[in-house]
């Protein structure tokens, strides 16, 4: 979601100031940016701005972020595709969290909207209701805790006791009344989702994909899709869901996996504006779309992971796998409007590089003021990789880069001077932090001192 500026709202004075509305005034973030890169809908931001100021928006954005990376259990777990869902939905209670303490006692339309969108696209994922409550009892939990503790060092000792009262009472009346519309709305999205034949799909291809045992020829016979082909898996989304969403999804898929020699389909929705998509063939590997002769041509917004070919039913399920990690690493690393975040192209990030922050460390302290994230330093660290992709050619570097040999030599001599050290020498180790660098972006870069990339990093996979 691309930044957008906030208008100086005015906040409506209430009848009457409650000890918890005025508490908000007093909540302020550490990182204003965080009003400019929010997961959920700018107009429901614009309502709580309006509602409750932009700092307690602010705080209760950036307190959001906070949270998910505490629940974070694995590498790449904050950059997964669910934590965008996830990066939403929490976002959404934590709104309704300030809301609630401004004196709003029921769920707006906007919010309401938001709510549905984050727990349609979970559908998809198998979820259940109980994890959906657990996110707003951790949100609960973590809120009242943040709140107490901004109350013993903000509010005089005197007044203390009625505002713990008065957070208290607020908090639980409004995380019954969220809990109560979270339930409702997860039983109509299930429904919703699983009536038909799309749902009879889904749920077969999901217990393929958890290793339930599986008749090929049922199979066949339910999904019109042999699972003993070669097989290569792809996942496409798109970040705006459009009345087209679907049929531009399934119309690339098709022409991509027809683009690398499938002769067999299988596209099945997997949520809002996201599809999961095989294509196979019998009598060898489908094609790699990273190796393709022919140019992508990705529509606008588009985005595509692939895994690589596999055989039978395991090649099915890992291809697919491969292309949800793709995804997953893909999406740290700000592509544009359209991309194709192929396995086999992460695959050196993914296997040495599954610890986000220790990845980040390496970058940053291999790389030295080249890992500062501006144009000036990314046209050095390209001109350095190039260089090193080619064997230190000069040339060819200037050839591939379009620029000529003189303003090649020039930023390796830049680069040296800031390395403080000759590109031969720990080569290998500089190669990779470049390689890690290109692929992961400003997740791992220095923006505003040492760790900035990476916490940043949990706002640019909601963006």
């Amino acid at each position: 979601m691309s930044g957008y500026s906030i208008s100086q709202a005015t906040i409506p004075a209430p009848r009457q100031i409650t000890s918890t509305y005025s508490l908000l005034h007093l909540l302020q973030p550490v990182d204003d940016s965080v009003l400019h890169l929010p997961a959920t809908n700018p107009q429901l931001i614009e309502e709580v701005v309006a509602r409750v100021g932009s700092g307690a928006t602010g705080w209760a954005i950036e307190n959001s972020r906070l949270l998910l990376a505490e629940l974070a259990e694995e590498p790449f777990a904050r950059f997964d595709r669910k934590s965008c869902s996830e990066t939403r939905l929490v976002e959404a209670i934590a709104l309704w969290v300030v809301l609630r303490l401004s004196g709003v006692r029921a769920i707006t339309g906007l919010l309401s909207a938001e709510l549905t969108n984050a727990i349609r696209e979970r559908i998809a994922d198998n979820t259940t209701v109980d994890l959906l409550l657990r996110y707003v009892r951790a949100t609960h939990a973590s809120f009242t805790r943040e709140l107490f503790e901004f109350r013993e060092t903000m509010i005089p000792a005197e007044d203390q006791p009625a505002m713990m009262r008065s957070i208290s009472a607020d908090l639980f009346e409004g995380m019954e009344t969220l809990s109560a519309s979270v339930t409702e709305k997860f039983a109509a999205e299930r429904n919703r989702w699983f009536a038909g034949s799309v749902g009879e799909r889904f749920e077969s291809v999901s217990a393929i994909l958890k290793g339930k045992p599986t008749d090929t020829r049922k199979a066949l016979h339910q999904l019109r899709y042999d699972l003993t082909l070669h097989h290569v898996a792809l996942i496409l989304w798109q970040d705006e869901i459009t009345p087209d969403s679907r049929r531009d999804l399934e119309t690339t898929a098709l022409r991509l996996l027809d683009q690398v020699g499938c002769s067999s389909m299988l596209l099945l929705p997997a949520g809002p504006g996201r599809l999961w998509a095989w294509g196979g063939r019998a009598t060898d590997h489908p094609g790699e779309l990273r190796r393709s002769a022919k140019p992508m041509d990705l529509p606008a917004h588009v985005h595509v992971a692939s895994g690589l070919p596999g055989d039978g039913i395991a090649g099915f399920r890992r291809s697919h796998q491969q292309a949800i990690t793709a995804e997953r690493v893909g999406r740290i690393t700000e592509p544009g409007p359209s991309r194709l975040c192929d396995y086999g192209d992460l695959e050196l990030v993914i296997l040495l590089g599954n610890d986000a922050e220790a990845t980040a460390d390496f970058v940053r302290r291999e790389l030295g003021p080249l890992a500062a994230d501006n144009r000036t330093m990314a046209a050095l660290r390209e001109t350095v990789r190039c260089l090193l992709d080619n064997e230190r050619g000069v040339a060819t570097t200037a050839k591939h880069l379009h620029i000529a040999k003189n303003t090649v030599v020039y930023r390796v001599k830049k680069a040296e001077q800031l390395l403080g050290r000759s590109l031969r020498e720990d080569h290998l180790r500089l190669h990779f932090a470049l390689y890690l660098a290109e692929r992961l972006g400003s997740s791992v870069l220095a923006k505003q001192g040492p760790a900035a990339g990476l916490e940043h990093s949990i706002r640019a996979v909601s963006s």
